[in-house]
């Protein structure tokens, strides 16, 4: 997702757009999910990157307390590998 053309402004609609929920016609996300891209993309592409970033990006996109839904865990794997790549 995030190649060397990508500005930050592209690459937090597409997290976004992802966190939302992706279906065809859909070209926005909700102020919400707009508003989880930043962290989501921060955690995402910041220097210390581990595996334990994955739940707490999950609970992100859940604000679900530590407990996110199975949606939110497949969307934060979509996302962390999307923007690693």
């Amino acid at each position: 997702m995030s190649t060397a053309t990508d500005t930050r402004a592209d690459v937090l609609r597409e997290t976004s757009l992802t966190i939302c929920g992706r279906r065809e016609g859909k070209t926005r996300s909700c102020n919400s999910c707009l508003r989880k891209a930043d962290a989501v993309v921060h955690l995402c592409t910041g220097p210390d990157l581990n595996t334990a970033l994955l739940p707490r990006i999950a609970d992100i996109l859940c604000g679900s307390a530590g407990h996110p839904c199975s949606d939110c865990w497949d969307k934060a794997t979509t996302l962390l590998l999307d923007l690693r790549s």
